[in-house]
């Protein structure tokens, strides 16, 4: 939209939550309009009579859900009060998409860039398996069913400070593969194991790597399994853990 001013443009910031088993991921794609972004997009650009762009402080994947995911749009319409949107697209859009807030905020706001850190959450189920027909959706249920939780909790330790994770992250085009992970822990609740991470960004595939990292050791019973991931020095990268486990929880600004 070029340089505009707050009274030529707006920017609206929204806070929500989607359930991902529906959608090819979040952001757009060339040959599918089946994502969150494209729905926002398509059904805000209709209600404003203009093209919008919106942003996302988190690009999810396929089949991964989101609980506080964070997005921001421009408009030039001001017709509509900022506390109605939420009204609005929650009777219009799909169940599986909800808005908790909606606000204007300063047009300098980027809900990616303006971010400090973010947090995902990785859920694993270990209960009875006549609850697997509804849960596999929503956590990925391994075979194995005995973890030793502490033993992990001390592994997923080690990806705090700053790492290069280009081993364990799928190749992309970034600028620098360093991140610097401020939490990363692993407990069991209930007949859930819950993993925990917050960092400053993260890569494709880089929290389902931090788990399948973890999980490995934990197989294997070596606690050095990470370092070694992260030096390089250990060339086998552990299978992917499936996204449908996988949670945008909360980013922090």
């Amino acid at each position: 939209m070029g340089m505009l001013t707050n009274k030529e443009c707006r920017n609206v910031r929204l806070t929500i939550s989607y359930d991902g088993s529906e959608y090819l991921g979040w952001q757009k794609q060339k040959f599918s309009k089946n994502t969150v972004q494209e729905i926002l997009e398509d059904f805000l650009s209709g209600l404003l009579k203009e093209r919008v762009r919106v942003i996302g402080a988190g690009r999810t994947d396929a089949g991964a859900h989101a609980i506080r995911q964070v997005v921001n749009f421009k408009t030039t319409n001001f017709s509509i009060p900022v506390d109605r949107f939420k009204i609005i697209m929650n009777n219009s859009l799909p169940s599986n998409i909800r808005v908790l807030s909606s606000e204007e905020v300063p047009l300098s706001f980027h809900s990616r860039f303006s971010a400090k850190f973010r947090k995902y959450l990785y859920i694993v189920f270990v209960g009875d398996e006549k609850f697997y027909p509804f849960l596999n959706r929503y956590s990925f249920i391994p075979f194995k069913k005995e973890w030793n939780v502490d033993f992990m909790d001390r592994v997923a330790r080690k990806f705090i400070g700053q790492h290069d994770f280009l081993p364990i992250s799928s190749v992309r085009e970034y600028k620098s593969t360093v991140r610097f992970v401020k939490k990363s822990r692993v407990f069991k609740y209930k007949d859930f194991i819950i993993f925990s991470f917050v960092a400053n960004g993260f890569m494709y595939n880089m929290v389902r790597g931090m788990v399948s990292a973890v999980m490995e050791a934990e197989v294997l019973g070596d606690e050095n399994f990470v370092e070694r991931l992260l030096k390089g020095i250990e060339k086998k990268k552990p299978t992917l853990v499936p996204a449908n486990g996988l949670y945008l929880h909360r980013v922090f600004y």
